[in-house]
């Protein structure tokens, strides 16, 4: 499963890189992106993943700056 890290990249430019990352690999789910535990991140890829109608969930309920793209709803 590719993945994605957004530590370090800014809000700005994680609205960027993170719909060209679900767009690039749209055929290849899931993906995973880690978030971090930046709330701000966290809702920029909810809704990215909300406007191309695909599933978001924890990677682990335990780890909530990780998240796994799937197929759609």
């Amino acid at each position: 499963m590719k993945n994605l890290d957004l530590h370090s990249v800014s809000h700005a430019n994680a609205k960027i890189i993170v719909e060209d990352f679900i767009l690039c690999n749209f055929m290849k789910l899931p993906i995973e992106i880690i978030t971090g535990n930046s709330i701000d991140m966290q809702n920029i890829v909810k809704k990215i993943a909300e406007k191309h109608k695909l599933r978001i969930s924890p990677s682990h309920p335990n780890n909530l700056g990780s998240y796994i793209i799937n197929n759609q709803i």
